[in-house]
């Protein structure tokens, strides 16, 4: 392999954590969300998210290596405690159904809190 180059320098630490957060901070929701990583035939890891914004234009968001783990853990938190569902069985994590478009995920011991919050605020509390 002397001939190879690298095609994809990850950077180290992972900007999509930032870029998430930007998403959620403009007002995007992630309309679809595999529920696992996909392996692709040479090994790398690869994950994609797509995203849609108040307008209807929508985007698809991929990341290999690394970045697809971060990715994953990233968009697979508990809306109320923050804990991330990576590497946990995937029973352990529940999808709530917020709107015909969007589900947020929470963790068994928090559901109770999400619904007293669904109940005080209606559904417009999940809308990001």
């Amino acid at each position: 392999m002397t001939g190879s180059k690298l095609v994809h320098k990850p950077v180290v630490p992972s900007d999509i954590k930032n870029l998430v957060h930007d998403l959620v901070n403009k007002k995007y929701r992630f309309s679809f969300l595999p529920e696992k990583v996909i392996y692709m035939n040479n090994g790398i890891e690869y994950y994609y998210i797509e995203a849609e914004g108040r307008d209807g234009s929508k985007f698809i968001i991929n990341a290999y290596g690394s970045e697809a783990l971060d990715l994953f853990d990233e968009v697979h938190r508990c809306v109320i405690c923050g804990r991330s569902i990576f590497g946990k069985d995937q029973d352990s994590l529940i999808a709530y159904h917020t709107d015909e478009k969007r589900n947020v995920f929470v963790e068994p011991s928090c559901i109770n809190l999400l619904k007293k919050f669904e109940i005080a605020y209606g559904k417009e509390f999940f809308v990001r």
